[in-house]
C-alpha cells in the first residue's frame, strides 16, 4: 500500500513539474525575441566623403529594425569587401562601418541596442586607393564589387550571425562622382 501511496505522489509531483514547465515555456513563447535585420535594398546611393589624386572614400547608409518583440543587440558588425585580385587588381580596397548615431572613426564597431520595432542606420565606409597614384584612370575597368556584411545579434536567447549583401558598381562610383 505504501509503494502505491509512494507512487501516486511521485506522478503528482512529476504532473505539477510539467504543467509548470509548459506554462513557462507557453510565457517565454508569448515574451518573444529579438528580430534585428539589416534593409540591403533601402540603402542610399554612395556619395563622396573623400577624395584625392590616389584613393577616393565612398559611404552609404543602410537601415536597420528591430522587428521582434524584445529588445535586440548588435555586438559586433562588419563588411566584407570581394573583389579578388584576378577580377580586378588596379586598386587596394578597405572597408569598414559604424552606427550613424555613434560615428567612429578607429575602425571598431561600438555595440548598439534596439528596441522593438525601433531601428537605425549604419554607415558603411569603401576606400578605394589607386595602385597607379591616378585613382581615376585605376577606375576606368572597375568592374562590380560585392560587399558582405556580417552582423552578430544577441537577445533574450544565443546569439546569431546574419549576413546580408550590397554591391558597388561602376555606375554607383560614377553617379557619386558626378558624372
Amino acid at each position: 500500500m505504501w509503494l502505491y501511496n509512494t507512487l501516486n505522489v511521485l506522478v503528482t509531483i512529476a504532473v505539477i513539474i510539467a504543467v509548470f514547465y509548459l506554462l513557462f515555456r507557453l510565457f517565454v513563447l508569448k515574451q518573444g525575441n529579438e528580430q534585428v535585420v539589416l534593409l540591403p535594398k533601402r540603402k542610399t546611393n554612395f556619395q563622396v566623403a573623400d577624395m584625392n589624386f590616389e584613393s577616393i572614400t565612398l559611404f552609404c547608409d543602410i537601415p536597420f529594425v528591430n522587428k521582434g518583440r524584445q529588445n535586440g543587440t548588435i555586438m559586433d558588425l562588419f563588411p566584407r569587401h570581394l573583389l579578388p585580385q584576378e577580377q580586378f587588381d588596379a586598386v587596394k580596397v578597405e572597408t569598414w562601418a559604424m552606427d550613424n548615431n555613434r560615428p567612429r572613426h578607429d575602425g571598431y564597431f561600438e555595440a548598439v541596442i534596439i528596441k522593438p520595432k525601433k531601428g537605425g542606420t549604419i554607415r558603411v565606409y569603401v576606400k578605394l586607393i589607386g595602385k597607379s597614384g591616378n585613382i581615376r584612370e585605376d577606375l576606368k575597368e572597375f568592374p562590380y564589387m560585392n560587399i558582405d556584411i556580417f552582423y552578430q545579434v544577441v537577445g533574450r536567447e544565443d546569439y546569431h550571425i546574419n549576413k546580408d549583401r550590397i554591391r558597388l558598381n561602376p555606375a554607383d562610383i560614377q553617379a557619386a562622382l558626378g558624372h
